[in-house]
């Protein structure tokens, strides 16, 4: 039986330990943000608002290196887009369905690659390969539906309503056929450009198309008459000063004229529209403006009405196409412009003074160029003007500049040109607001008082976003940039030189500014006095300790503490078990010298747990249900963890297929997949998770910590009688 005074001494071990433990605390914690790499760590970091790119902690290496993260979420990209296609073939829309989460991987793919070392980067390929596949799956699913409502209404003898249908089949295919060509670009581009391999996908996807194809020429023969098309050109040399003149006729099967009927000629990405007269004849004029210089012919198609009986049918006419130079007039509104004030350039583009419609127009300003609110260039209407309107950016050099107006065109029947238009850029005053409020008082070992930041900048009530503002305090310098509502805060830690010998408060002058160099706007400074409270002298170890937990919030107090309580804990197991104290030994000691009976926790790993969820309701309660997901999965971490075979390093998907292969039940697997998702969202994504979501993780991770619900007890746990909860 141990001694009282050596069971004492025990507890001062302990408690030297936890000190101990405490100094690691790194010297000007801020505990304005916790926003950080893992949020299931919650680690308190000095923050200023600068973005932070979320990585997978466990799958990134120390040296930032994402390469391996960029090519996990590129390898997910492509099953998904792989998966789609062939459940596509064989009419699984499902497959295509399954990938909600496509949009929150593509986001991440494209954080990780601005990080990544690696020369892959294929964002936009595999954004336009979703847009393409979202809308060749649609159109696909809506062809067979289509197809299945046709051979019911024509096996009722509905024929109105069959030949509605066979109608809409044929716009379909046509759809599905040109969208299946953009789509199979995109996987080539993709697949040689990364480790995917998208040949099953090419393939599929050209099976799918030329299965859409047959099926509609069927459908087509069986409900329509055949017709006859013919085209042909006096000149097929083509120019806009030169039009082209296409005349034909339009005749049933037999021969018979097919009158009043609509004839549309294809070009430039437009169409021109004909009627058919008595006789069936047809002509249509046509002045190219983007037609590529390279098209050999143009098709001439019959376009039949809804409720018509005929096939449509086509033909082409062979041209050569001929290029001209336009005129380009252009001027701006005011001449004298400055930040964020509208400036207007109109215009006209002419051939002998023939307006130049529907061709692209671009404008800029000293390399800036604007657009429309879409992201497009302005194009030119019927007549060949074009108006452009936006407000200048902060970023155009003050001073004589020229605004350049071009036609960015390449290889077209309209050659590219261009002129520039004199304007003067004036400067503009910006007014700077600064605000500085004392976060904390740290003792002197951790480092100085945190004074929080803030303010904003604006230039004649317009906010300047994505600008430095410099934030100084004695001779330490920190920089922030402005948001998109012009607004800037940071945490800064006041040197000790402002501090050093003093006693209770001193003051201390903090500045903001912000040079305006390289932009047209004027610079700004701006300071303010602030009365700090200074930290008192360290008169020891737990002094230093005080001072330094006092300075804390009280959610890290409490995440601190319960670190704290599971260090003691384990530490006071260790120390029984080596002085040989057993549960007599305590039993009639008086309660007051009883470590595990003072907290009632220390030694019950469940408490921990519940700590944690108790931490991820109050987090959750206070708005943040990231930080609340992150609690609740840190909490089924540590539960699982327990079993030797789920221990270990692994990234929250790994963990997941480690507990998949350790043999959960199937109500535990599903708890911990779908609160696996959500941690994976609120880590990484940049976008929050919902409050109705965390809520369900938090259900989740109760599921998962029930003792009840534990992981299967290991084989060293079976034979001793004791599952892994109790160890």
């Amino acid at each position: 039986m141990v001694s009282a005074p050596r069971f004492g001494t025990v507890v001062v071990v302990c408690l030297a330990a936890m000190l101990v433990t405490v100094g690691l605390v790194p010297a000007g914690v801020a505990p304005a943000d916790a926003s950080t790499t893992d949020r299931s760590l919650q680690a308190a970091q000095p923050t200023n608002n600068s973005s932070v790119v979320h990585e997978d902690p466990q799958s990134a290496d120390d040296e930032g290196n994402v390469s391996e993260l960029q090519g996990s979420l590129s390898d997910r990209l492509g099953e998904t887009l792989v998966d789609c296609s062939e459940g596509l073939e064989v009419g699984n829309y499902d497959a295509c369905n399954e990938s909600k989460d496509y949009p929150d991987w593509l986001g991440k793919y494209v954080n990780v690659t601005r990080s990544s070392d690696a020369e892959t980067n294929k964002t936009d390929e595999f954004q336009e390969a979703r847009e393409n596949q979202t809308s060749y799956a649609n159109d696909v699913q809506r062809f067979r539906r289509t197809v299945d409502k046709y051979r019911t209404a024509r096996a009722n003898g509905q024929t109105e309503r069959a030949r509605r249908l066979a109608r809409r089949a044929q716009r379909l295919s046509q759809q599905i056929n040109e969208t299946g060509t953009r789509l199979t670009e995109d996987y080539r581009t993709i697949d040689n450009g990364t480790t995917q391999n998208f040949s099953a996908a090419i393939n599929t996807t050209n099976a799918t198309t030329e299965n859409v194809s047959a099926t509609a020429d069927s459908v087509s023969v069986e409900q329509f008459k055949n017709t006859t098309i013919t085209s042909s050109t006096a000149d097929n040399r083509i120019a806009f000063n030169d039009s082209l003149v296409v005349s034909g006729r339009l005749r049933t099967a037999n021969g018979t004229p097919l009158a009043n009927r609509t004839v549309v000629l294809e070009g430039d990405d437009r169409l021109r529209r004909t009627t058919t007269d008595e006789s069936g004849q047809y002509v249509i004029t046509y002045r190219p403006a983007v037609l590529p210089l390279d098209t050999r012919r143009l098709t001439v198609r019959y376009r039949p009405s809804t409720q018509s009986i005929y096939r449509s049918n086509r033909t082409a006419v062979p041209i050569d196409v001929r290029q001209v130079t336009p005129t380009l007039q252009a001027e701006t509104t005011p001449q004298s412009v400055g930040f964020d004030e509208l400036l207007s350039v109109t215009g006209r583009v002419a051939v002998n003074d023939s307006g130049v419609g529907s061709v692209p127009v671009a404008v800029s300003i000293d390399g800036r160029e604007f657009n429309l609110s879409d992201g497009s260039r302005v194009r030119t209407g019927s007549a060949g003007r074009f108006r452009m309107a936006n407000g200048l950016p902060a970023d155009v050099a003050p001073g004589r500049q020229r605004v350049r107006v071009s036609m960015p065109l390449e290889n077209r029947s309209i050659a590219r040109t261009n002129t520039t238009v004199p304007v003067t850029v004036t400067q503009t005053p910006t007014q700077l607001s600064l605000n500085a409020t004392q976060e904390s008082v740290n003792g002197s070992a951790v480092g100085g008082p945190v004074v929080h930041v803030a303010g904003r900048l604006t230039a004649n009530g317009t906010p300047v976003p994505n600008r430095t503002v410099a934030v100084g305090l004695n001779n330490s310098t920190t920089p922030v940039t402005t948001d998109e509502n012009g607004s800037y805060d940071a945490n800064v830690t006041v040197p000790e030189g402002v501090f050093a010998d003093q006693t209770g408060t001193t003051t201390a002058t903090i500045g903001a500014t912000f040079e305006g160099g390289e932009t047209n706007l004027e610079s700004s400074r701006r300071r303010t006095s602030i009365e700090l409270t200074v930290p008192a002298e360290a008169t020891g170890v737990v002094a230093q300790f005080v001072a330094a937990f006092r300075a804390l919030p009280i959610s890290y107090q409490l995440l601190l503490g319960l670190g704290l309580v599971f260090v003691l804990g384990a530490l006071f197991s260790v120390l029984r078990r080596w002085l040989g104290i057993t549960e007599s030994d305590t039993e009639d000691a008086p309660s007051s010298t009883l470590v595990g009976e003072s907290t009632g926790t220390v030694d019950d790993p469940r408490e921990g747990l519940r700590a944690l969820l108790r931490a991820a309701r109050e987090e959750l309660s206070a708005g943040d249900a990231d930080g609340a997901v992150g609690f609740a999965y840190t909490a089924v971490r540590r539960a699982l963890g327990r079993d030797p075979e789920l221990g270990g390093a692994r990234t929250h998907w790994e963990f997941l297929d480690a507990c998949i292969d350790r043999g959960l039940g199937d109500r535990q697997l599903g708890a911990l997949r779908r609160l696996t998702e959500r941690y994976e969202r609120a880590t990484f994504s940049q976008r929050s998770v919902s409050t109705d979501t965390a809520s369900s993780a938090l259900e989740d991770a109760q599921t998962m910590t029930d003792p009840d619900e534990q992981a299967p007890a290991t084989e060293s746990n079976a034979d001793s009688g004791h599952d892994s909860q109790s160890e």
